[in-house]
C-alpha cells in the first residue's frame, strides 16, 4: 500500500477533546496529521463518522463508545485480537477507501503495561470493573497472560453477563461478581470510563494489598490513585498501556515497524501532554 500523505483520525464521543492521541501521532507522522472525529453513542451518528473517515482518511483509532460498533462494521478484516475481543480500536483504509485491517492494539498495550509494571497476572484472579470495549481487551489479555479467573464488576448486570459469555467462549474462567469475598481480585483493572466512587468499587472488588491498574491516565486517574493508596493497594495508571497501544496502531498505519526515533518522539509528545 503506497502512502502519499497520511491522514489519520480518532473516532469517539466528546471525551476525545482531551485525548493525547493527536500529539502522539503528529509526533510520528508530522503536524496536523491527526484529527478528532466526534460522534455520540448512537448507531446513525457513528456510521456517518465512519463513512466520512473512509472517504477522507488513511486510518483511524476508535475509542469509547464505538469499539464494538467498529468491530461489527469491519468484521471482514478483523485481526486476531479484534476477533477475540469483538472490539476494534485501529482501522486502516486502502487506496479504494475500504478497510484493509481492523485491529485491537489494546490487548498488546495491556500486556506491555503489565510487563513494564511487573504486574503478575498468571494464575491470579482479575477483578475487572467495566464491560465495554476496553474491558473486552482485558479479557483477551488475561487469557494470554494466563490469569486464573476473571470476575466482572459492572453497573449493568446484563452487560456484565454478556462479557462473561465472551470470556467463557474464549476459555477464560469468568463469572459475574456476586458481592462475596471470592469476587475480589489480586489484580483490579478499572476499565470503566467513569466511576463515581472509586473507593467503594475497590472495597467490593480488591483483596488486601491488591494491584490496581487504572486504564485512565493523567488527571482522570488521580481519584483512583488516591483511593487505591489510601486502601493500601499498589497503583498503576494507564500511561504505559496508552503509549504501547498507540505505537502498535502507528505501526499499522505506517505499514512497518516504527523506528527508535519515532518511538522516542511519541514518548516525548505524551510526556509533554501529561505535564500540561
Amino acid at each position: 500500500m503506497s502512502i502519499c500523505r497520511l491522514s489519520l483520525g480518532l473516532v469517539g464521543d466528546a471525551r476525545i477533546a482531551h485525548s493525547p492521541s493527536p500529539a502522539i501521532h503528529d509526533a510520528i507522522f508530522g503536524d496536523d496529521t491527526y484529527t478528532l472525529r466526534m460522534a455520540d453513542d448512537d448507531d446513525a451518528a457513528a456510521a456517518a463518522v465512519f463513512v466520512a473517515a473512509e472517504r477522507a482518511l488513511r486510518g483511524i483509532n476508535v475509542t469509547a463508545p464505538h469499539k464494538q460498533r467498529a468491530a461489527r462494521r469491519y468484521a471482514d478484516v478483523l485481526d486476531a485480537d479484534a476477533c477475540r475481543a469483538g472490539a476494534v480500536n485501529t482501522v486502516v483504509y486502502g487506496d479504494d477507501h475500504k478497510a484493509v485491517l481492523a485491529a485491537n492494539t489494546d490487548v498488546r498495550g495491556l500486556l506491555v503495561a503489565w510487563h513494564r509494571a511487573s504486574i503478575i497476572v498468571k494464575d491470579r484472579t482479575i477483578a475487572l470493573v467495566g464491560s465495554g470495549g476496553a474491558a473486552r481487551a482485558v479479557v483477551v489479555a488475561a487469557l494470554d497472560a494466563g490469569a486464573g479467573a476473571v470476575v466482572v464488576h459492572a453497573r449493568r448486570d446484563a452487560a456484565a453477563a454478556a462479557l462473561v459469555d465472551v470470556a467463557t467462549a474464549l476459555g477464560v474462567s469468568a463469572r459475574v461478581a456476586d458481592g462475596s469475598a471470592e469476587a475480589r481480585g489480586d489484580v483490579v483493572v478499572l476499565a470503566a470510563a467513569d466511576l463515581d466512587d472509586v473507593g467503594a468499587w475497590l472495597a467490593r472488588c480488591a483483596r488486601p494489598a491488591a494491584v490496581v491498574h487504572e486504564l485512565r491516565y493523567g488527571p482522570r486517574a488521580i481519584a483512583s490513585r488516591n483511593a487505591a493508596l489510601r486502601s493500601g493497594h499498589l497503583f498503576v495508571d494507564g500511561t504505559s498501556m496508552l503509549l504501547a497501544q498507540a505505537e502498535a496502531a502507528a505501526a499499522h498505519f505506517a505499514g512497518r515497524a516504527l523506528s527508535d526515533a519515532e518511538r522516542d518522539a511519541a514518548r516525548r509528545a505524551l510526556v509533554g501532554v501529561l505535564r500540561g
